[in-house]
């Protein structure tokens, strides 16, 4: 678990500790992840770093919270914008994943984060199944997409299309991280899919 000792630090440290993190983990697939490395970039000491974080499941938790923040910074805006659409919002989710693409460095992380997910990774499916709590948090947001076009008004109904295109995004996804498919290939095949599943949704 992340100790308050790290939130507590100054900002500029944080930071240069997340950083630290980042290029670890831009540089070398998580099971060879190097503690000793990360203290020697963000310039602390072994006995500091224990004060901050338990073990690397605490890596691996900064970096999906990283992203995850943007996300869902990037689904709130969405909703509002568009009046709660959800496929305008999913729309927006795979432009933000794709920002992310055109940094190097981001990148490769989530290139590394989306193949360990997939080849199930202890480091990251630790975390996941054990530490993360954003389904819980996205689950909510759902309650937030307008129902009025949509021919399955209960929250149940709405949870489920979100999921449906969540499985979708995911797929999208790690065609462009892993499989590094072009980026606009892959985006018209994901438009496509969202368009057969919103004729099937709308009434």
């Amino acid at each position: 678990m992340i100790k308050k000792t790290f939130y507590n630090l100054p900002e500029e440290k944080r930071q240069r500790i997340i950083d630290a993190i980042m290029n670890e983990f831009s540089g070398s697939p998580s099971e060879k992840v190097s503690i000793n490395r990360i203290i020697k970039e963000a310039k602390i000491s072994r006995g500091s770093f224990y004060q901050y974080f338990d073990d690397k499941v605490d890596l691996v938790e900064i970096l999906t919270r990283t992203f995850w923040e943007i996300l869902i910074q990037g689904v709130y805006k969405a909703i509002a914008e568009s009046n709660g659409d959800i496929f305008f919002t999913y729309e927006r989710l795979f432009e933000i994943f794709t920002d992310f693409s055109k940094d190097k460095k981001q990148k490769v992380i989530l290139k590394n984060l989306v193949r360990n997910i997939k080849a199930n990774d202890d480091l990251v499916s630790d975390y996941l199944l054990n530490r993360f709590n954003g389904f819980s948090e996205f689950k909510e947001i759902t309650k937030l997409f307008n129902k009025e076009k949509l021919k399955y008004k209960s929250d149940a109904d709405v949870e489920c299309l979100s999921q449906i295109l969540t499985q979708v995004l995911k797929n999208a996804i790690f065609n462009v991280f892993v499989i590094s498919k072009p980026c606009e290939e892959v985006k018209k095949n994901y438009l496509h899919k969202l368009e057969i599943i919103k004729n099937g949704a709308l009434e």
